[in-house]
């Protein structure tokens, strides 16, 4: 039988070794068979749960009977709080208008692809990028265009190379700020350099701001007031990290009225509306547990300040850290093994799950993210091991 070609473009990259998700499905499942397996190979905190006051809103909407078809953009309630808390984060005025709420980010960013770009379209991106930005973009047809960040320049952003990038092709650029997996905030100057170069080119700029809520990040380092700035700037945000509802599936975008219109008539043919009663939790979330992303923000900080003095014993490997963002970074380069081999056998050997970073583009082929959301004890049992574990390897060298 004949598939299309959108097969192709979704498939795990061919470049990479190995499916980016091998070792934490495989980590996944060992895990649930009852082997002890600390997982540091994803972003969400094991040992938390969901505030109380939105799980209960969600049970009493339930029970109010809140069962049936929405506004596929969203309730209007839902998107007036978010438009609040969107200028609160950002300092950007947005309306219920410029709203649009999808199944997570993830589905954001997907919907924002479909409506800004097709075959023949470039998409630039800074590399190391999150695993899913090649298949969310190419879906369309467009081409991935990579500019990596090097560690001559501290992993930052150079706008000089995404200006050298862009061609009469380009029809967007994808920015991921506080960035997964490096945890790198991008400066105001960069910001505003990506902004005038979109403006001046008629470009999309796709800000994918997942992490914004707990980084310690001002207004004024962020790219909405730069002039031109509300007429090409798409903002992708959810709950899953902030609010601590990974599982809820519930994100945004953020965009012109006229993007946001097109994006709702997308919502139309993929999802019909999402579920009242998630639509009623994720606004509990925003309006009445605002303390929340602080607490999962000083939550991490402490996991950081906690994990990094053992990493840093490290011999034969090295560690980045941003101090911003859900994850650490080692480089295994030296090793002379790839972060594929490193976290498998990690995996086999000790027993931690971390993500091997090969399938967010061929500049994260030596990285290997580790996750600080586990329990205090655990991640620094988990830490030990990995010290321990390339101890191992680099007695073989």
């Amino acid at each position: 039988m004949k598939y299309s070609s959108l097969v192709d473009r979704i498939k795990p990259d061919d470049d990479a070794e190995g499916d980016p998700w091998e070792v934490h499905e495989l980590a996944s499942k060992r895990a649930a068979a009852g082997e002890d397996i600390v997982m540091l190979s994803i972003g969400q905190e094991a040992d938390e749960c969901t505030p109380d006051i939105i799980v209960q809103t969600a049970i009493a909407s339930l029970e109010q009977g809140d069962h049936h078809y929405t506004d596929v953009k969203g309730t209007p309630e839902l998107l007036e709080s978010i438009a609040r808390y969107h200028s609160t984060l950002t300092g950007q005025t947005a309306t219920a208008d410029n709203c649009t709420v999808y199944a997570g980010a993830q589905n954001a960013l997907f919907a924002a692809a479909q409506v800004l770009l097709e075959t023949g379209d470039e998409v630039i991106v800074s590399e190391p990028y999150y695993t899913t930005y090649a298949a969310t973009f190419t879906a369309s047809g467009a081409k991935l265009v990579s500019v990596p960040v090097t560690k001559a320049h501290n992993y930052q952003l150079n706008t000089d190379d995404i200006n050298a990038a862009v061609t009469e092709q380009t029809r967007a650029i994808v920015l991921n700020s506080p960035n997964n997996p490096m945890g790198m905030c991008y400066s105001a100057e960069d910001f505003a350099t990506v902004v005038k170069l979109c403006v001046q080119k008629q470009i999309w700029l796709i800000l994918d701001a997942v992490y914004l809520g707990i980084v310690s990040v001002n207004s004024s380092e962020l790219p909405y007031a730069v002039d031109g700035a509300d007429d090409v700037l798409i903002t992708v945000c959810s709950l899953s990290k902030s609010h601590r509802m990974t599982g809820w599936r519930i994100g945004w975008a953020v965009a012109p009225e006229q993007v946001a219109l097109h994006m709702s008539r997308l919502s139309m043919c993929m999802h019909y509306g999402l579920p009242p009663f998630i639509m009623k939790a994720a606004q509990a979330a925003i309006d009445e547990s605002s303390a929340t992303p602080t607490l999962v923000k000083e939550t991490i900080q402490r996991r950081r300040q906690l994990a990094k003095p053992i990493l840093q014993s490290m011999q034969g490997a090295k560690l980045h850290d941003s101090g911003q963002g859900m994850f650490l970074l080692i480089d295994v380069s030296e090793l002379k093994i790839s972060a594929h081999q490193f976290s498998m056998q990690l995996l086999n050997d000790y027993h931690v799950a971390v993500l091997p970073c090969d399938g967010f583009g061929p500049a994260g082929s030596s990285l290997v993210r580790v996750g600080l959301c586990v329990d205090d004890e655990k991640l620094k049992i988990a830490c030990n091991k990995i010290v321990t574990c390339i101890d191992d390897f680099a007695s073989r060298l």
